[in-house]
């Protein structure tokens, strides 16, 4: 295979020019190291390298300037701001940065195409009083209107004062660049001559200073330019892949003397084309490594194949996917420090003090720092209790430590403290990143993190730079900002040979390059092309007058390289998301539809679809055989006592209880940030025992209600603060709870005084009462029983025990069926009946006893009042007073379920629910 720089190189050599004399301008400084090899395999003894700029480095030295980052020039900007505004009237710089990044981009853009910035900001001006013509031309105007007004109308003096002062100051953003280049362009082309020429190849979309610049040197006659076309793309004019070459080829003087240089017709030639879809990033990569694990290694010569990334993002997932098979590996891209879980680990640190408020930090955030492992590495026995405090104290947000309270652990004291000026934030993160560099010394194998940590605390040093200079940030948010903005500018550079071994690469580093075999994943659409993800306050209408580009020049961009690169390839596999939903996902990119209908003879194509291979096994039902130990702790609970919450947990699922009752596994305890159902019912209880406490054994009437419903509201406050743990009023959704449970507590206050106003007589006997009892069984020995009461009560003489539940309860619930009692310990829909008798046994072995009445009262069902005990009698179920008779079936009952956890040869199996 010959590649286009094999072409070009080849083309010079045959023209005799001397090829170490000849300055060449390439897309990228990728292509450079590419091109120095393929000169080198045309000569027969060693040379000085050539010159070789890319792009950019050319408009650097045809301008003679030095070309910054918008980031960079973003205080120079806001200097030349104020120069034109003075400081009464100015934006802060806080408020400045949130709209100058996207202003600067579009000075940017104006520049290097070109265009005269007095028509076009009069005309932006302009455009922007008419847009909303129904309200600025209303009189008199608001201060808001004045000053949209004006900014729009001033925008060209922010122009001319900051282009003025870069040029002064001799570094410049890249159209600045581009602009003055073209202005130097007549002049810089005569230091070149027609016997070393200026060699311009691989270029495709060319801005219009780009485009005069080199049409300058062209007509110098001291410059050669090399397209790399095919003629496919040429001849047939509606392809997007060849629409800026074709209107160079029609509009330049230059070809109207010259032929178009390197036009081949290698995109017609044979070629395995595969288009494949999977599920997700994850799917592509691992495609990815199955067809590298598919090419013979051995016969095929890896410098020649090169998986391109249209999504960089999938770096990281993709190195994980390449076989070892694959001995020389070479990542072109890098890392930028954005993509490393140290930056995430600093950016939490940041959005940490960001988002503090005057209660402390958000307990979410304070656990996204603490769960990184960076934190475990600083201080883990620290993290682990500030963890567990978290959960413990329920603390949705964890207050400032004050000047007096510092705990004996520096970071936890860094993390704790708060942070009121950026100078604070800076000196946070330069403390954190010096104590995490010295672990990390510590630690062997640790290198990589290590020079992530290098390029973390370059970062910090350039923006306390910044702010050593600008006293105008003062908001913590400008500190986040800066940090994420310098974040993707710093790389990290993977070590391989360049020109060796599987190239692993983004898609405009192929610019000018050509392989054999091509692996490209993500080729979907709004990867590949983008689609319309461009920020600039320019309207399309505007871009289209001034000759600007808009998303169908980048659609046309992405064609290029996209189609490029099967011009000279032998084997292509495009690898698309089908996943619907997701971003990115779904719809395979219009470039592989184009393929399929292109109707080539030659161009094989393939269709399929990977998914990993799922299969379904039938697992048998858990079952656990009752062991030593299962009986020793069994033991120790017979000891302590069942209670009917335990009893009835095996009723539901013999795992479940089997888990918290035997092993002892609670469920993960996390912060209540919203009441929880269970939180809210312990509060109702807790209201209702300090309402009714100092009425226990008087007969109730209205004054006592009156005085019941005075106390209601401290009572209920009391209760929220004690349940919820917490110390502050309740917020958003708990508001809610708190209402509700105040709803409920007045319903159970009005029902109790409905009955003392009917004439009945109520006497509040106990409030959360707890009793106990032991009971013997053959063959097991004795057996201590225990519950707590809600509470019990005497209405017209009869004992009541009530339960109160916050959920819904029916009558089915509590009832149970003359001839079926045994469901009271095999079916858990009775587990409330079960409960109710179990408390009206344990009150019998506690109390004188002859009769009772026992039941529920349903929050959720409060029309129904108190829900009795009772027994099925045809199609609806009757309320049964509980006496001894009842008691001894239910005991019955009782000791079968007992002896069945004790029994050995039943095993604690699942129930599925």
């Amino acid at each position: 295979m010959n590649t286009f720089l094999h072409d070009v190189i080849g083309s010079l050599y045959s023209q005799n020019y001397n090829l170490s004399k000849l300055t060449y301008v390439v897309p990228s400084r990728r292509v450079a190291t590419f091109l120095n090899k393929t000169i080198a395999a045309f000569l027969e003894q060693p040379i000085f390298e050539p010159i070789v700029y890319s792009v950019e480095d050319f408009i650097s030295h045809t301008a003679q300037v030095e070309i910054a980052s918008d980031v960079d020039l973003l205080f120079d900007f806001y200097n030349s701001y104020l120069k034109i505004e003075g400081n009464n009237t100015a934006d802060s710089l806080d408020e400045f940065i949130t709209w100058a990044p996207t202003i600067l981009k579009d000075f940017n853009e104006i520049d290097r195409f070109l265009v005269p910035p007095s028509d076009f900001f009069n005309y932006l001006g302009n455009l922007k009083e008419l847009e909303q013509g129904h309200w600025s031309i209303l009189e008199p105007k608001t201060e808001m209107i004045e000053k949209y007004l004006h900014f729009w109308k001033r925008l060209e003096l922010y122009y001319s004062q900051f282009t003025k002062d870069c040029t002064t100051n001799g570094i410049v953003y890249q159209g600045l660049a581009y602009r003055l280049a073209f202005a130097k362009a007549e002049y810089q082309s005569t230091q070149y001559s027609k016997e070393t020429p200026i060699i311009f190849l691989g270029l495709n979309a060319l801005n219009k200073a780009e485009e005069e610049i080199i049409k300058i040197f062209l007509d110098s006659n001291n410059a050669k330019i090399f397209y790399d076309s095919d003629l496919y793309f040429q001849e047939n004019q509606y392809h997007e892949a060849g629409r800026f070459i074709r209107r160079y080829k029609s509009h330049w003087n230059y070809f109207e003397q010259h032929n178009l240089n390197i036009t081949s017709n290698n995109f017609n030639a044979p070629k395995s084309i595969n288009i494949i879809g999977t599920s997700g990033p994850i799917g592509m990569c691992q495609v990815a490594g199955k067809l590298i694990n598919k090419l013979n290694l051995e016969s095929i010569n890896l410098d020649t194949t090169a998986i391109v990334l249209a999504d960089e993002a999938l770096l990281l997932p993709l190195l994980s996917a390449i076989p070892e098979s694959a001995k020389h590996l070479n990542i072109t891209m890098g890392l930028t420090l954005d993509k490393t879980p140290l930056a995430s680990f600093f950016n939490q640190l940041i959005k940490l003090k960001v988002e503090a408020t005057d209660q402390g930090f958000y307990y979410k955030n304070v656990i996204a720092v603490l769960e990184s492992h960076f934190s475990s590495l600083l201080d883990q026995t620290a993290v682990k209790e500030l963890m567990n405090t978290i959960h413990k104290e329920n603390l949705v947000y964890i207050p400032f430590l004050k000047a007096n309270q510092d705990t004996d652990n520096l970071y936890i004291n860094q993390l704790r403290s708060e942070v009121i000026t950026t100078t604070n934030l800076i000196n946070y993160l330069s403390n954190i990143s010096d104590a995490l560099q010295s672990k990390l010394i510590e630690n062997e194998n640790k290198r990589l993190e290590l020079e992530q940590l290098l390029g973390i605390h370059s970062v910090i040093e350039q923006i306390k730079s910044i702010i050593d200079v600008q006293s105008g940030i003062t908001d913590l948010r400008t500190i986040q900002y800066l940090f994420k903005q310098f974040l993707p500018q710093k790389k990290l550079d993977f070590i391989g040979e360049p020109v060796k071994g599987l190239q692993v690469m983004g898609l405009l580093e192929t610019r000018a390059l050509d392989y054999e075999n091509i692996i490209m994943l993500s080729v979907n659409e709004g990867i590949l092309p983008a689609g319309k993800s461009t920020a600039s306050y320019i309207p399309y209408d505007m871009k289209i007058k001034f000759s600007l580009p808009t998303y169908t020049d980048k659609d046309s961009v992405y064609a290029y390289h996209f189609y490029r690169l099967l011009q000279r390839c032998n084997n292509a596999n495009f690898i698309y998301n089908s996943e619907t939903n997701s971003l990115g996902g779904g719809e395979k990119s219009r470039f592989l539809m184009q393929l399929e209908t292109s109707g080539i003879k030659n161009h094989t194509i393939n269709h399929s679809l990977y998914a990993n291979k799922i299969t379904t096994e039938k697992t048998d039902t858990l079952s656990i055989n009752k062991d030593n130990h299962y009986f020793d702790r069994l033991g120790k609970i017979a000891i302590s006592g069942f209670s009917p919450s335990s009893i009835t947990s095996y009723i539901y699922n013999p795992i479940d209880f089997y888990k918290s009752k035997i092993l002892k596994i609670n469920d993960i305890e996390e912060v209540e940030e919203d009441m929880a159902a269970n939180t809210m019912g312990t509060m109702i209880h807790k209201t209702l025992e300090s309402l009714y406490l100092p009425y226990i054994d008087q007969v109730l009437d209205r004054i006592h209600f009156k005085d019941i419903r005075e106390r209601l509201n401290n009572a209920i406050n009391t209760a929220y603060l004690d349940s919820y743990n917490t110390i502050h009023d309740p917020q958003g959704k708990n508001i809610i709870m708190y209402e509700v449970a105040r709803h409920y507590v007045s319903k159970m206050i009005a029902y109790d005084e409905e009955l003392v106003k009917n004439g009945n007589i109520l006497i509040i006997r106990k409030l959360e009462v707890r009793y106990s009892t032991t009971i013997e069984i053959n063959s097991i020995g004795s057996v201590k029983l225990h519950g707590e009461v809600d509470r019990i009560d005497e209405l017209n003489g009869q004992i009541r025990i009530i339960d109160y539940k916050s959920g819904m309860v029916g009558k089915s619930n509590v009832g149970v069926e003359p001839d079926n009692y045994q469901a009271l310990i095999t079916d858990y829909d009775k587990s409330k009946a079960f409960q109710v008798l179990m408390y009206a046994f344990l009150y019998s072995k506690n109390n004188e006893f002859t009769e009772c009445v026992a039941g529920i009262i349903s929050f959720k069902n409060f029309k129904e009042g108190f829900i009795p005990y009772s027994v099925k009698n045809g199609r609806s179920f009757q309320p049964r007073p509980i006496d001894v008779f009842e008691l001894e079936k239910f005991e019955e009952q009782l000791h079968q379920i007992i002896i069945e956890l004790y029994n050995k040869d039943i095993a604690l199996t699942a129930k599925d629910h």
